[in-house]
């Protein structure tokens, strides 16, 4: 089975990826609402059942979470928006991994080597909430702009 898995803008090095499925409805029961955003942090999603994976906005209440699996790879729209497609995610779990940064929280004052933070949405976020993944901790290596998008290179264990 192909994987949209591969290395974006030659920065992003994907060590493991890991097939996981993204819910229809919230957790608050809202249908054919999730929406999983490119390059944003992801969290188990118990609620959908086994191997299901969303960004916090997907949650009830709607927060980030401080466990995530990995880092979402490509875009997938709501099921209200494109009832055919397939909601599969690959999701990167080890590696230097580019995560979208809030447009709200920029990182011109991040120091590098701190602890990856996200917000509902998944992005990485000054103000956002703490993380991890299987029990290490993700650290900002590098701060970019690529194409106009503010992203953050993350190493992940």
């Amino acid at each position: 089975m192909a994987t949209n898995a591969s290395p974006i803008y030659g920065r992003q090095y994907i060590r493991y990826a890991e097939t996981w499925e993204a819910p229809v409805n919230t957790a608050a029961g809202a249908i054919g609402t999730v929406e999983v955003g490119e390059l944003r942090a992801v969290s188990y999603a118990t609620w959908a059942g086994p191997n299901y994976a969303a960004a916090g906005d997907a949650f009830n209440p709607a927060a980030a979470q401080t466990t995530i699996v990995g880092i979402n790879q490509a875009y997938i729209p709501t099921a209200l928006a494109q009832p055919n497609t397939a909601r599969q995610l690959t999701v990167a779990t080890s590696g230097l991994l580019l995560i979208e940064n809030d447009p709200a929280s920029p990182f011109v004052n991040a120091n590098l080597n701190d602890p990856l933070a996200i917000n509902a949405a998944g992005q990485a976020s000054l103000t956002g909430t703490a993380v991890t993944l299987d029990g290490t901790t993700p650290r900002i290596r590098e701060i970019v702009q690529i194409g106009g998008r503010n992203l953050v290179l993350v190493s992940f264990a």
